[in-house]
């Protein structure tokens, strides 16, 4: 079995110890010792062991985040309760069957718990913030008692072992000795029907046989006297003790008690509005002990006096947290530490020193007392305190998204790419922020090398399609056609009103119709006679998961969240608004269009949503003139088509390209919008318009065409125009000639007198490359996968259909209604009958005319590097062992 330390994550690094809270953090370290700013592995070694009072703050799967002294945070894993509990995991891990002792972290532990814990591990995260390991392993806890320095009175924390049918064995961490709760002590709050691994708090009651036994009580109070011999190493946080005050300091005081000690009590921790003086006779809250630099924290706040038990974990009046406040004004100053601020309801907040200014601004005490008014960020609330952090720096204060509740479905944001995880992207909207965009969503298709479109660092554009507060989940979409939708969005059922239409994608296609999703946990049923007007009888054969379409409402019933929906009437509504005039679209603008008839030369499309009709022709569906009619092939009407920009209009028609070149020049605005910025030396984007005997003329953006004769077509000589070029082929063209008054101009097409980089030309190469793959894409999509998964070289198992001298043609099981055949050089020398069964090497694979080139030769099927150079080779060659490249 793998450990359990494998099967969970570590803890602290997946919560809310962000990029912002690190100088925070950092230097409440500094408080915390009172000492000079050390490096990093110092604070791990000083802290590594060292024993705290904390506050379970939040409790998730796998681990607790617990509020510590001076505002740290720390975070106690699921593997660091106690060896009961672990070894409770383990089995339940290693088995099948639930096991009714195992209990969840949320079973044994509630927000507002009062905990002692010992650092177990102190680390700085990849983002630079501290992320303090906790434990409340008795054990490690306890550790510095023995069997006989236990003595009655003592307060001990501890965690159930195991429940006896009497009582409870408590598990304290003494080697040798057993730790009894009788069944009568079990009837308190905290004690009330224990389980195994639950933190428990106990008075010892007797100590037997040298203390190899010893009963307990539940805690009343956690008081310690000089009595039970108390020492430095064996002092536990928690404990409260009489006092007396030495002295009295601007930034707290210092303390002795149980007669040999001496402690420290850090402004935070004094009373408001008390005043204290040297020889006070006061109550303490032991609150950490760090043995190696001999300091022990203490607390005079009455809610850690009070006896071992729950405090208030939420602020009072609700949670504030990332809430702007203006008109706030500093009581004090404590010029090592930071500023005491006071709301304008009198709560009061407390400003580190690093958070008084800018990062970059030097320290300036005197100019943020004498600002009458401050406005500041709540940042924090630390149970332990019982107070705000808060921050007066203008970059906190202007963040858009500080936490989770400032984002909601439906919205459109902007974030920055961290890391490509297998199930998706994660993003990260602010420091404070992130969310995940799943890997069905990363794209209006399924990318199947998704990294090489994103790269770490780069903004995106996103939808919210749900938030959870709660969890701190976030979940976005990339799909261009929900991010750009203006149809009115269904964040609950009750937006769903009947007759309205809204874009959803598909998450589940069952046989009797389609489950189509929109935002939040918003859902409903397409059943199968409103999928399509035309009659569909397996509805995975022509939709697919995650396929973004317009649905219509047609029944809701929000108070039992049902949702009935249908694609059919929705594209009926498109057709009655398909007679409105064309819209005025701007060229230059991106847009994502419909594709609704298809006819010789292009695609007739409607631009969404419902914005009106426009003309995708076949020649601007690519760069590459091979990819044109491929593209043109595999979309049908009904597909989404993104990636498209507005090349041309006129009072007729719209004309889009999705031609990538074309499409990044009109997006950086490298463009003449009209015949007065044509300038000569201007290089120019375009493609072939017509090809004439005298030159061709090349159609730019904005309806601009410019003549290239053909003398400056090209470096090398020209005899006939039509070899050069195809129509609608994408060029760069040099402006050398402008007519201004019969407004014409002349371009070279000279590649010696272009300017173009070896990026534009790899680039080019790799938009090719990814439109393949995106044709194969929507093959697999559409369950046409099998002729497009043939790759050159790959060996098939064929049946001699027929053989003549002319070559041979075969039939295979798996290429249903395609073209099989060899040529005559490539069956030469190999005997071959009808039925018969053979070996054959794929050569090319023409998908248009579903046609596979391939050879039986011996040579090329005994020997791979064969295959390779097989493929590479020329049509035409004289060698009868290298195949022609067709199609």
């Amino acid at each position: 079995m793998a450990s359990v330390e494998e099967d969970f994550p570590r803890g602290g690094k997946t919560k809310k110890s962000t990029d912002s809270k690190v100088t925070v953090e950092r230097t409440k370290v500094d408080n915390l010792f009172q000492v000079k700013k050390k490096k990093k592995l110092h604070y791990h070694h000083m802290l590594e062991g060292m024993l705290l009072l904390g506050c379970v703050k939040e409790v998730a799967d796998f681990e607790v985040t617990v509020s510590l002294p001076c505002g740290l945070q720390g975070f106690l894993s699921i593997r660091n309760v106690c060896e009961a509990y672990t070894k409770l995991l383990s089995e339940q891990l290693d088995s099948d069957v639930e096991n009714e002792e195992f209990c969840s972290l949320s079973q044994i532990f509630w927000p507002g718990m009062l905990l002692r814990c010992v650092v177990s591990k102190m680390d700085i995260t990849k983002g630079g913030s501290l992320s303090i390991q906790l434990s409340v392993n008795p054990k490690l806890v306890n550790k510095s008692l023995t069997s006989s320095s236990l003595t009655p009175g003592m307060v001990l924390s501890g965690c159930v072992e195991s429940v006896e049918d009497h009582g409870t064995i408590i598990d304290i961490g003494v080697s040798g000795t057993k730790a009894f709760l009788p069944e009568d002590a079990t009837q308190s709050k905290q004690h009330k029907k224990l389980k195994v691994g639950q933190y428990v708090t106990s008075r010892v009651e007797e100590v037997k046989n040298d203390g190899r036994v010893v009963r307990l009580s539940a805690a009343a109070r956690a008081s310690a006297n000089a009595k039970q011999g108390w020492t430095l190493t064996n002092l536990l946080p928690g404990l409260t003790v009489k006092a007396t005050i030495k002295k009295v300091t601007k930034h707290g005081l210092h303390l002795d008690f149980l007669n040999s000690f001496s402690g420290q009590v850090d402004f935070l921790h004094m009373e408001p509005e008390s005043s204290y003086r040297e020889g006070f006779q006061v109550q303490a809250c032991v609150l950490y002990i760090e043995p190696t630099a001999r300091l022990v924290g203490l607390s005079l706040r009455s809610h850690l006096l009070q006896p071992m038990s729950d405090i208030n974990a939420a602020p009072p009046g609700g949670d504030r947290t990332g809430e702007v406040v203006n008109e706030c004004k500093v009581t004090t100053m404590h010029h090592m530490s930071g500023a005491m601020l006071e709301l304008p309801d009198k709560t009061p907040a407390f400003v580190h020193r690093n958070h008084l200014k800018e990062p970059s601004d030097p320290a300036n005490d005197n100019k943020v007392s004498a600002m009458p008014k401050h406005t500041c960020r709540i940042l924090d609330f630390s149970p332990v305190e019982q107070i705000y952090f808060a921050s007066l720096r203008k970059s906190v204060i202007d963040q858009r998204f500080y936490r989770y509740q400032d984002i909601h479905a439906g919205q459109v944001v902007e974030g920055t790419v961290s890391v490509l995880l297998s199930h998706g992207m994660v993003l990260h909207l602010s420091e404070h922020v992130k969310g995940l965009v799943p890997r069905t969503h990363l794209s209006d298709i399924i990318l199947k090398n998704p990294e090489k479109k994103y790269i770490e660092g780069m903004k995106v554009k996103c939808r919210v399609l749900s938030v959870d507060v709660d969890n701190r989940k976030l979940c976005l979409t990339r799909k261009k056609a929900l991010v750009e939708s203006t149809l009115p969005l269904f964040l609950s059922y009750d937006d769903a009103r009947p007759g309205r239409v809204s874009h959803g994608f598909i998450v589940s296609i069952k046989d009797f119709g389609c489950i189509i999703r929109f935002y939040g946990n918003v859902k409903g049923l397409v059943p199968l006679e409103e999928l399509s007007s035309e009659p569909i009888v397996r509805p995975e054969d022509v939709f697919y998961i995650g396929q973004v379409l317009k649905a219509k409402v047609l029944q809701c019933e929000p108070q039992k969240e049902k949702l009935l929906l249908s694609f059919k009437a929705a594209a009926e509504g498109e057709m009655e608004e398909s007679t409105e005039p064309p819209i005025d679209c701007e060229v230059g603008k991106g847009v994502e269009a419909r594709v609704v008839k298809k006819s010789v030369n292009g695609l007739e499309v409607v631009i969404l949503p419902d914005e009106g009709r426009a003309v995708l022709p076949t020649v601007h569906l690519s760069d590459h003139m091979s990819n044109c009619q491929l593209l043109w092939e595999v979309l049908q009407e009904g597909d989404t088509v993104s990636d498209l920009i507005c090349f041309n209009k006129n009072k007729q028609n719209i004309t889009l390209t999705k031609k990538p070149r074309v499409r990044s020049s009109l997006e950086e605005g490298a463009v003449a919008k009209d015949f007065s910025e044509v300038t000569v030396g201007m290089q120019l984007v375009g493609c072939i318009r017509s090809i004439m005997s005298y030159g061709v003329f090349v159609e730019f953006p904005y309806g601009l065409v410019g003549l290239a004769p053909k003398s400056a077509m090209s470096d090398k000589f020209i005899s006939d125009t039509t070899t050069a070029f195809e129509p609608g082929q994408t060029v760069i063209a040099k402006v050398t000639n402008v007519d201004e008054e019969k407004r014409r101009f002349l371009v070279t097409l000279k590649t010696s007198e272009v300017i173009t980089s070896d990026g534009d030309a790899r680039a080019a190469l790799l938009n090719g490359v990814q439109e393949r793959r995106a044709v194969k894409e929507m093959l697999t999509i559409r369950g046409a996968l099998t002729l497009a998964a043939l790759t050159v070289g790959q060996k098939l198992k064929l049946t001699v259909d027929s053989a003549t001298q002319d070559g041979a043609k075969f039939k295979s099981d798996n290429l249903p209604g395609a073209d099989v055949v060899a040529s005559k050089r490539h069956v030469a020398g190999v005997s071959l009958t009808p039925g018969q069964k053979v070996n054959a090497v794929v050569l090319n694979v023409d998908i248009l005319s579903t046609c596979v080139h391939v050879s039986v030769l011996p040579k090329l099927l005994g020997k791979k590097k064969s295959v390779k150079w097989a493929a590479r080779s020329k049509p035409g060659s004289s060698e009868d062992e290298k195949p022609p490249v067709t199609g």
